[in-house]
């Protein structure tokens, strides 16, 4: 299977990729700008700005699937204009569509957002978009799979371990929910298909819902020293947690998240017990995993 993954260079696009170039697929990279020296081993590279449809066509040729993940975001660093946004979300969505038509492919991974809505020009071009894919489902009988992530945007260390009881997903999460829906399109498990890729801290909703009053008694029974160790690093709790329903995610395509706030505080307190700098780390998925630290111990 040869499988094109668009923003290939960007934070989910170079998960995704070393994803499934560990598990051998024949990967084709697309982006506008080329990712990282050591990720042009996985698989081949070709520029791709998704506002050009030549460009599209050139990125789908040979291919027997795609995933999808080009895409200006609101709150991308530099700034863009609202203009830029849609086009390059929409315009490009469409663009990318139609030579998946010309190419007669089966399998779409499209990344949707947590900021579906009518909020701001962002979150609209996820309403388009998802209307794009169930167009493309309809018409072509094609598989897709849309993905509505939440935040994935680094940051440091200790500010993305609290936000995962909000609004944040690990990039590992990320990477293997997108295999995830890959291979369930490929298999025709489903025919349009849509879930939300978030944390999941298995924490019921009594306590899910009063954690202001909760939360540290249960971040204490799941991780003992919880307590003392987030004094220790400034980490405050939310009044209510963001938890969702993943089940039909764990039922259609096999896939449930691994890297909520316990394994974040697990990780934690082995760093701490190392000594080792804290505050000068970035986003846990960008360092080794605690059970990794846990072995070679």
């Amino acid at each position: 299977m040869k499988v094109l993954v668009t923003g290939a260079s960007g934070n989910a696009g170079q998960a995704v990729c070393q994803a499934l170039a560990n598990g051998g697929t024949q990967i084709r990279m697309a982006d506008v700008v080329p990712p990282p020296q050591n990720a042009l081993a996985w698989g081949e590279f070709v520029r791709y700005d998704t506002r050009t449809p030549e460009d599209a066509r050139q990125a789908v040729a040979g291919m027997d699937a795609v995933i999808h993940l080009a895409a200006w975001h609101c709150a991308h660093v530099p700034p863009v204009s609202d203009a830029t946004i849609f086009d390059v979300n929409v315009n490009g969505t469409f663009h990318l569509m139609q030579a998946c038509r010309e190419q007669k492919i089966q399998s779409f991974v499209w990344a949707s957002s947590m900021a579906y809505g009518w909020g701001g020009v962002y979150g609209v071009t996820k309403v388009i978009g998802e209307d794009l894919c169930r167009m493309y489902n309809e018409t072509t009988g094609a598989s897709v799979a849309m993905l509505r992530y939440h935040d994935f945007v680094p940051k440091s260390y200790l500010a993305f371990g609290a936000k995962l009881l909000r609004n944040a997903v690990d990039r590992r999460d990320v990477a293997d929910a997108t295999v995830a829906a890959l291979y369930g399109a490929v298999e025709k498990r489903f025919g349009l298909f849509r879930t939300i890729v978030h944390s999941n801290h298995h924490m019921t909703e009594e306590i899910r819902a009063d954690f202001g009053r909760r939360g540290a008694q249960w971040c204490e029974a799941n991780v003992p020293g919880a307590t003392a160790l987030m004094k220790k690093y400034n980490i405050s709790l939310p009044g209510q947690v963001e938890q969702h329903d993943l089940s039909e995610a764990k039922t259609t395509l096999g896939w449930e998240p691994q890297f909520g706030f316990v394994p974040f505080l697990e990780d934690l307190q082995t760093r701490d017990a190392r000594g080792e700098n804290i505050h000068a780390l970035w986003t846990p998925s960008d360092l080794s995993v605690v059970t990794v630290a846990k072995e070679s111990v």
